[in-house]
């Protein structure tokens, strides 16, 4: 890659990326629905597609698999959010579709990274397993969303709490495990962020509860 290109989409990661990550910040500490919430979001929802943009594009550089996924991941995780706030957008179901098979693919290929790993090396490594778990999860939601289309408020605001959570795990994880490494391994850059993201996840569903998580079994 050309140096100039090169250390040109470098500083526009950086800028880019904190810029994001601070409105990432903002809207989770906000007020949900309130207008800094809505701008924080938006601030991180419009720059970190680009951010993933440049880290691909880094990708022909230095490849680097983990960053590929995390990439790769924010571009299902970002759209995914903001659809479930503009469900009566035309093109919903097409692109709802796109991304629960963009998902899976990351789910099956996370999923054989974790096989090879475990054949090739004596200790296995259970980050990949996690981040396999976390995908399938989201698998399950979608196909589930797409079978019964649910009408309840607090699903889809729900939903896309949960999709916005992750898609600032991923940045931050991004930040630790590539970006600035703490010195963390790949176990806990990987799994430590998901706790935290999972204590988000069950807040949101208390916060925003739907018929279904009360009725009788």
């Amino acid at each position: 890659m050309n140096e100039l290109i090169y250390h040109f989409n470098g500083w526009a990661h950086v800028g880019l990326g904190f810029t994001a990550i601070a409105g990432g910040l903002v809207a989770l500490v906000s007020t949900k629905g309130s207008r800094i919430h809505r701008r924080g979001g938006w601030v991180f929802a419009g720059l970190m597609l680009p951010v993933a943009l440049t880290t691909l594009i880094m990708m022909f550089h230095e490849f680097l698999p983990l960053a590929i996924v995390l990439a790769t991941a924010e571009f299902y995780l970002v759209p995914a959010a903001l659809l479930s706030i503009n469900r009566d957008m035309r093109g919903f179901k097409a692109c709802s579709i796109a991304l629960v098979v963009l998902v899976s693919i990351l789910m099956l290929f996370v999923t054989f990274q974790f096989v090879r790993f475990s054949l090739l090396q004596e200790q296995v490594f259970i980050g990949p397993l996690v981040l396999a778990a976390m995908f399938g999860f989201l698998v399950v939601q979608d196909l589930h969303m797409l079978a019964v289309r649910p009408e309840q408020p607090n699903y889809w605001i729900r939903r896309h709490l949960v999709r916005m959570i992750l898609a600032f795990t991923i940045a931050f994880m991004a930040i630790v495990r590539i970006g600035l490494p703490f010195g963390l391994s790949l176990e806990a850059s990987v799994i430590l962020p998901l706790l935290v993201a999972t204590a988000g996840i069950l807040w949101a569903y208390r916060r925003f509860p739907t018929a279904a998580d009360t009725s009788p079994a």
